[in-house]
């Protein structure tokens, strides 16, 4: 008959093993190697006044914990004239942050991270990453800018859930030099699904025709949303919050 008091060391080093298979291991994202020179990941600011007075001002709106805090560029900017944002604001009770800057590129927001407007303990429930567009690096590079600012959002609040959105279409469309680059950059970040807290979604393919050409009522300027624009990227956002 087995006795647990005589074979105490042998369940000790059994239970041992077993808790050391169950620990979790650092969960890393599959970032593209690039240099640690590359131009996508080394942070840099800019120097227009209305771009050094947004981030002060921004700095000290985040700084209260929101719950949903959007990061980009002038099309995550463009959300604050839009009535889907107004009535975002109104679901969340006004605790939502917009971090999106006319112009920038991932080396931008990562300076923008760095320098206050992910302060230290604060906890957003999600943050919702669009950028690259603006970009003139290769496919790779910009991945690998995304996948660094995945990272500081994580290193700065482990728990905010991250949804990482495809890089819209713009342009002719499918067969648009640049979309083409943004689609390349598209399928490097949606393997950053699944880790540390990222989801990935592709929104880009609500805003093409099934001929791959972009829906004319969802753009101003083959780049830019309308309000109809913003307001199916609102629907396709609260799929995934609710």
């Amino acid at each position: 008959m087995f006795s647990f008091r005589k074979n105490l060391p042998a369940v000790f080093l059994v239970l041992l093993f077993l808790s050391c298979r169950t620990i979790p291991q650092w969960d890393e994202l599959p970032i593209p190697p690039v240099s640690s020179a590359d131009p996508a990941i080394v942070p840099v600011d800019r120097s227009p006044q209305w771009w050094v007075d947004r981030h002060n001002n921004r700095i000290a709106n985040v700084a209260e914990n929101q719950k949903i805090i959007f990061i980009g560029d002038s099309i995550t900017q463009g959300w604050e004239w839009t009535n889907a944002w107004k009535e975002l604001n109104q679901q969340f009770n006004n605790k939502i942050t917009n971090l999106g800057f006319t112009g920038d590129q991932t080396q931008h927001v990562i300076w923008r991270l760095e320098n206050g407007e992910f302060p230290a303990g604060i906890n957003p429930e999600y943050v919702v990453l669009m950028i690259g567009t603006n970009n003139k690096n290769g496919s790779v590079s910009i991945a690998a800018g995304i996948g660094r600012i995945a990272e500081m959002i994580n290193a700065g609040s482990p728990s905010a859930k991250i949804i990482i959105l495809s890089i819209l279409p713009s342009g002719s469309g499918r067969d648009d030099e640049n979309t083409v680059k943004n689609n390349a950059v598209n399928e490097i970040i949606k393997t950053y699904d699944g880790h540390l807290n990222i989801k990935y979604l592709n929104i880009g393919r609500h805003y093409v025709n099934e001929d791959g050409t972009l829906k004319t009522e969802l753009f101003t300027d083959k780049l830019h949303l309308t309000p109809a624009g913003y307001a199916l990227w609102k629907e396709k956002l609260l799929e995934i919050i609710k």
